[in-house]
């Protein structure tokens, strides 16, 4: 199922941009930002490779820096924790824009403007 959704959908990409290969790329990453499924049909065969990359630039960058020495397993464990937190996103209310000054200053010129042709 999760292969014949991605198929469908790079097929619907390279149908929206004409066949266009760079275009479709741009594309279907915009869509698997924003489709949880998409993502991972795209991500699940890379998932390996990928964390082991992580894996070995985290070990470069300890033994680069020698920080892996000096935090204890309590340390390391409060770090992911806390880091893992902040990763919880949350929907934010945020109120419409307030009009600006310049869209008010316009409005108020085409009102007057209506005025006078009476």
């Amino acid at each position: 199922m999760p292969d014949q959704y991605l198929t469908a959908k790079i097929h619907e990409a390279l149908k929206a941009t004409s066949g266009d290969k760079k275009d479709a790329q741009k594309l279907l990453i915009t869509w698997a930002v924003r489709d949880q499924a998409l993502l991972l049909g795209l991500a699940k065969p890379h998932l390996k490779e990928l964390a082991a990359t992580q894996i070995d630039l985290v070990l470069h960058d300890f033994k680069k820096s020698k920080l892996g020495a000096t935090l204890s397993k309590e340390d390391m464990e409060t770090l992911i924790q806390s880091h893992t937190k902040g990763e919880k996103r949350s929907a934010i209310k945020v109120p419409p824009p307030k009009s600006s000054v310049r869209q008010a200053s316009v409005m108020h010129q085409l009102v007057d403007a209506f005025k006078k042709k009476k």
